[in-house]
């Protein structure tokens, strides 16, 4: 069974509705039988089987109450009715003449209640009964038969048939208007969803083709330029009146209008809401994904607008949707439809939705160029200290390699130095010997001569005294002359040259 109360038959044309109307016609007929039965003899059929008709049609009915989509029920009915037909005409065979126009109502009854191809089957069925009953006439009647007309009973009977007959004919007529409907309906449903979907299909090629437009101008990137440009795109795309884009403070608490579109007029007048006038407002943008208000008056998140902002301006509609920015309300987009309600649409949200997020990527482009200028000034000044390194590196290799060039030089002057200085200690060491052992001998000559000089007590003659020491202190003083001057010209002076200056001076004097 469907949502609308459609059974599925052959061809999907069984109501809920006219089934249960068979059920009662089939009730409301086995009743007037039973009735008239019981109070004029219809010359038929004996009370008890009447009485059995229609309990067993009160049952049926019942059971198909309780259980609508049973099978077994909607056999039921007509096997009931062919039941009730062929016992009365075995119980009366010259009822023949009757129970001919009263076997097609079960291919009629079979074809409301259970489909076209239980119809035409029954319909078979009811042909081989008509033959199983022409045979059991002629067996027990002959070829003809004298049959005598009751006028109450025929009268009664008749109204009966035609009753029955009319509500056959009503009910497939019921049925057919019903299945016109449901197809008229389908057909109203399936229009609104091609209009639906052709209408969702613009949108989305207004959308992409305004999106494209708008990533591919350079200058809608400054924020002012792009709120314009995405109020603009929204008032196409989803036909509203009035499109107005706020922000919110650092706290918050108030909202300030960026920019508002009211039939096609860009007004840039400052306007700003608190907090603390719009309680309700503040806490939906908070909490809720967008705000959906077809009766914008009388919507639980929108309605305290009702005196200062939707009667002056004849808003019926409000649909808004906040801008996030990593979960931080930044501001909100409001769509509002002037003079009449709109029942907005998920698509129209989402729609809306986008654009706040493209709003909200705005502010985290702005955010990464401005780390991406912090990076590249970084850069830069790393570069700059790079070069700066290398030029100090190269400053360092250059005295690196001029040191190791003065290490070398110093090294081999050190080592030079450290030879004269060794020469020079040499050369001192041997002027200490000499001044030691060879120096020390003509001194201590002329000590001698002076000591004697001041105890002598003879009458020696002084005069060779003082010529000795005389001559011994010029012997001395040459010497130590030579050996100064041979110092000072850096000629190295060893002992065998102090020895051979002694020896020539003294020999020198011995010649004398």
């Amino acid at each position: 069974m469907s949502k609308i109360g459609f059974y599925n038959t052959d061809y999907k044309i069984q109501s809920k509705r006219i089934y249960r109307a068979v059920l009662f016609g089939n009730l409301a007929v086995a009743a007037a039988l039973l009735v008239t039965e019981w109070f004029v003899d219809l010359k038929v059929a004996p009370l008890w089987l009447y009485l059995t008709y229609f309990v067993v049609s009160l049952g049926v009915t019942l059971e198909s109450f309780t259980n609508y989509e049973s099978k077994l029920s909607r056999f039921l009915l007509p096997l009931i009715i062919l039941g009730m037909i062929e016992y009365a005409f075995f119980v009366q065979p010259d009822s023949f003449k009757t129970m001919v126009f009263w076997l097609p109502f079960i291919p009629t009854v079979a074809l409301i209640t259970q489909g076209l191809r239980a119809s035409q089957l029954w319909a078979l069925f009811v042909v081989f009964v008509y033959m199983i009953n022409s045979y059991y006439v002629k067996i027990t009647l002959g070829e003809n038969y004298t049959l005598i007309v009751f006028r109450q009973p025929t009268f009664i009977a008749g109204i009966i048939f035609m009753v029955a007959l009319l509500a056959c004919l009503y009910l497939l007529y019921g049925l057919l208007g019903s299945a016109y409907q449901q197809s008229m309906d389908r057909n109203a449903e399936l229009t609104a969803l091609k209009n639906n979907a052709e209408r969702k299909q613009s949108i989305l090629h207004e959308y992409n083709a305004a999106m494209i437009n708008l990533t591919r101008n350079d200058q809608a990137q400054e924020l002012s330029q792009l709120i314009e440009n995405i109020g603009r795109i929204i008032s196409v795309v989803l036909n509203v009146n009035r499109i107005s884009i706020w922000m919110f403070n650092e706290d918050r608490s108030k909202l300030t209008k960026q920019y508002l579109l009211d039939d096609g007029v860009v007004s840039t007048e400052p306007t700003t809401l608190t907090q603390q006038d719009y309680p309700r407002y503040f806490e939906a943008l908070e909490t809720k994904p967008f705000i959906m208000a077809p009766i914008a008056s009388t919507h639980p998140d929108t309605m305290e607008f009702q005196q200062d902002y939707l009667t002056p301006f004849d808003i019926r509609s409000m649909l808004d949707c906040p801008i996030l920015k990593d979960n931080v309300r930044m501001g909100v987009i409001c769509c509002e439809n002037k003079k009449y309600v709109r029942n907005w649409s998920t698509e129209e949200a989402l729609t809306v939705q986008s654009m706040a997020d493209y709003i909200a990527s705005h502010f985290k482009n702005e955010k990464i160029k401005d780390l991406m200028d912090q990076l590249q000034l970084q850069n830069n000044e790393l570069l700059e200290q790079g070069e700066e390194i290398a030029h100090m590196n190269q400053e360092l290799h250059a005295l690196n390699q001029k040191l190791i060039e003065n290490n070398g030089s110093l090294e081999s002057t050190v080592a030079e130095r450290t030879k004269e200085l060794q020469n020079q200690n040499k050369q001192l060491k041997e002027y200490a010997f000499v001044n030691s052992h060879m120096l020390r001998a003509p001194i201590s000559n002329i000590l001698g001569l002076v000591n004697l000089l001041e105890n002598k007590q003879s009458n020696t003659d002084n005069k060779d005294i003082t010529i000795a020491l005389s001559q011994s202190a010029k012997n001395l003083d040459k010497i130590a002359r030579k050996i100064s001057s041979t110092l000072e010209d850096g000629s190295t002076l060893t002992r065998k040259d102090i020895d051979y200056l002694i020896n020539k001076q003294f020999h020198s004097k011995e010649n004398k």
